[in-house]
């Protein structure tokens, strides 16, 4: 409580006496309190998606506001995969910027597991994420990412042109820490395969280093796969995965305009990196 109050600039005592108010005017407890601080009743928790709907509006009305007298000021938070952070956020951010120079804008990468939970909480706006997402936020899909297998060049498996995953399960296995990429166990199970993990890693950039020194194999989508040495090789797996990516959010229709613009700016900035690729 004191938190909060000190973000909002309130006094503690004034932050207690909004949440009676709120309290005495849905009819029920919105907050558990213990003493190692406070939790969301379920019915508060049932409620969120709404509160955050209003806390949106106001932010779209007081964005519109001043855009309507010529200044364009807002903050917009992001969360995003670390994949997205190095092969699409900087094109994104630098054509957003330049069109919204007056914006705070804060991105915040993180893992499958901690950006969702991000995006959940309301403590970012939207996140670019992979599937699944909950069923009551907006997703927008972007792309399909091909899963890849990676491995040494020196592996007996680097001679073909695809590679059935029971053959590459067959050699140590590296995987991502608890809470990454859901994408390498959802193949996994989908094959119904339980190689030997090896090693859990942290970062995409760390698991092709290891690869690189012969020291297990992974399958990694292909806009994680980074620039890696001579020695690492990838192929396409015999049956085909992807990954969708694209842009998680609570509600489209209630976003704010500058959501909205940053939005369509990265449709349009992922379309056009498909065009020049082709």
């Amino acid at each position: 409580m004191t938190k909060a109050a000190k973000i909002l600039g309130y006094t503690q005592p004034g932050i207690s006496l909004m949440i009676s108010s709120l309290e005495q005017d849905v009819g029920f407890p919105l907050l558990i309190r213990t003493k190692d601080g406070i939790l969301p009743t379920e019915n508060a928790q049932y409620l969120q998606g709404y509160m955050q709907q209003i806390v949106s509006s106001e932010n779209a009305l007081i964005e519109t506001s001043h855009k309507l007298k010529g200044i364009e000021i807002g903050e917009l938070q992001v969360g995003a995969l670390p994949s997205v952070c190095s092969r699409w956020l900087p094109g994104i951010i630098g054509r957003f910027l330049s069109a919204h120079p007056n914006i705070d804008l804060r991105i915040l990468e993180g893992v499958y597991g901690t950006t969702l939970a991000d995006v959940t909480k309301g403590t970012i706006d939207m996140a670019f994420i992979s599937t699944p997402v909950p069923d009551n936020f907006d997703f927008i899909p972007l792309c399909k990412d091909p899963i890849l297998a990676v491995l040494p060049r020196g592996n007996p498996l680097s001679t073909k042109t695809k590679i059935d995953l029971a053959d590459l399960a067959q050699y140590p296995f590296i995987v991502p820490n608890e809470g990454g990429d859901e994408c390498v166990q959802y193949v996994l199970k989908q094959e119904n395969q339980s190689p030997n993990i090896r090693f859990r890693i942290k970062g995409d950039a760390a698991t092709i280093a290891m690869i690189e020194r012969g020291l297990g194999v992974s399958i990694i989508p292909k806009l994680a796969i980074v620039a890696h040495s001579r020695e690492v090789v990838t192929r396409p797996l015999k049956r085909t995965y992807f990954r969708t990516i694209g842009i998680c959010i609570r509600s489209l229709k209630y976003a704010s305009p500058l959501a909205r613009a940053f939005i369509q700016e990265s449709i349009d900035y992922i379309n056009s990196q498909g065009k020049h690729s082709q």
